[in-house]
C-alpha cells in the first residue's frame, strides 16, 4: 500500500515537473519576419553597418573607416539587403517586447545577477541569458533582461552558474539598478517572473 501511494504521488510529482512549458530566450523577440530569417553571416554584416552608423552620429568617419563602411553597404546591396530597412526591423527586434505574454507554470534557463538580498540571500535578481551580462558592459535588451521576484530567497552561488527559474512570466517594463563596485547602473527590464523556484541548471 505505501508502495503504491509512493508510485502515485512520485507519478503525479514528475507529471507537474514535465508540465512547466520551457520558454527560451529567442521567444521573447517580437517577430521580425524578414530580419529573423536572415543568415548569421548576414546578421553579422547588418550589425558592423550599425556600429559605424552610430559611430557617424558622434564623429566623422576617418578614411579607413569610411572604405570598411562603404565596403560593407555595397556587400549588403550586392546580396539584396535593404540595409535601412533590415536596421530598422533589427533596432526594434532589440528594444521591443512579445506584447501581452503571460505564461504560467514556465521555466527557463538563463543568470542570475542579484538586486536586492538579505544577506547572503537574494529575493529579487535580473535573469539574462549570457553570464556576467550587466555587469560594467552595455546591459542587454530590454526583451532579453527578466526581473525575477523570489520572496522565498535564493543563495546565489555565482553569477556564472545557470540556473532554472520556474514561475509565472509576464511582460512588464521595469526600471530598476544593480549596485557595482564603481557604482549603480540603470537597468530596464521588459518582463517579470513571479518565481516558484530556482534552482542550478542540470
Amino acid at each position: 500500500m505505501k508502495y503504491a501511494i509512493s508510485l502515485i504521488v512520485s507519478t503525479l510529482f514528475s507529471l507537474y515537473v514535465q508540465a512547466s512549458e520551457t520558454i527560451t530566450w529567442p521567444s521573447l523577440r517580437p517577430l521580425q519576419s524578414q530580419y529573423q530569417n536572415l543568415s548569421p553571416s548576414n546578421k553579422a554584416l547588418l550589425s558592423e553597418i550599425y556600429a559605424y552608423e552610430v559611430v557617424k552620429k558622434t564623429r566623422q568617419l576617418s578614411p579607413m573607416e569610411n572604405d570598411g563602411y562603404t565596403q560593407r553597404v555595397t556587400l549588403a546591396k550586392k546580396f539584396g539587403l535593404d540595409v535601412q530597412e533590415m536596421l530598422e526591423q533589427r533596432t526594434q527586434q532589440t528594444s521591443d517586447v512579445v506584447p501581452e505574454l503571460n505564461i504560467k507554470d514556465m521555466k527557463m534557463a538563463g543568470f542570475l545577477v542579484p538586486i536586492e538580498m538579505e544577506g547572503l540571500i537574494g529575493t529579487q535578481f535580473l535573469l539574462v541569458p549570457t553570464a556576467g551580462a550587466c555587469i560594467h558592459t552595455p546591459p542587454p535588451p530590454i526583451n532579453q533582461t527578466i526581473l525575477v521576484k523570489f520572496p522565498e530567497g535564493h543563495e546565489l552561488q555565482s553569477l556564472y552558474t545557470p540556473v532554472w527559474v520556474t514561475g509565472d512570466i509576464k511582460s512588464s517594463s521595469v526600471k530598476t539598478s544593480v549596485a557595482l563596485s564603481d557604482g549603480d547602473q540603470a537597468i530596464q527590464t521588459g518582463y517579470v517572473i513571479n518565481a516558484s523556484g530556482i534552482e542550478l541548471y542540470q
